[in-house]
């Protein structure tokens, strides 16, 4: 008999044998949090907050950037601040879709 073929003649046999406390069935562990669960939740917190007052600091600045560019006739900064109003609009969007989601996911997580 060659080493493979009793490997698999012997995890077969293991998988047929039942579990030691008799019922044949694997208990199912409760739900629990990681070690250190607190802190990466205030970590994932603070990096949410900062996310969001950049992407009203892009915004608020490409109003300023758009406002000067039209004032004072210079059309670059003008047309910078109209790009930056509408990136941030577009990154507060996706920051609203993706919170969304990954509560979704984590919300279904333990069905």
């Amino acid at each position: 008999m060659s080493l493979p073929h009793m490997l698999v003649e012997t995890q077969s046999w293991l998988l047929q044998q039942p579990p030691p406390d008799g019922d044949g069935l694997i208990p199912e562990p409760g739900i629990q949090a990681p070690p250190g669960a607190p802190a990466i939740q205030s970590v994932v917190n603070i990096l949410r907050w900062i996310a969001g007052v950049s992407i009203m600091g892009l915004f608020f600045g490409g109003i300023v950037a758009a406002t000067a560019g039209r004032l004072w006739d210079h059309h670059g900064s003008g047309r910078l601040g109209a790009r930056m109003i509408v990136g941030s609009l577009a990154l507060a969007l996706l920051f609203g879709i993706g919170y969304t989601v990954v509560n979704q996911f984590a919300s279904s997580g333990g069905a």
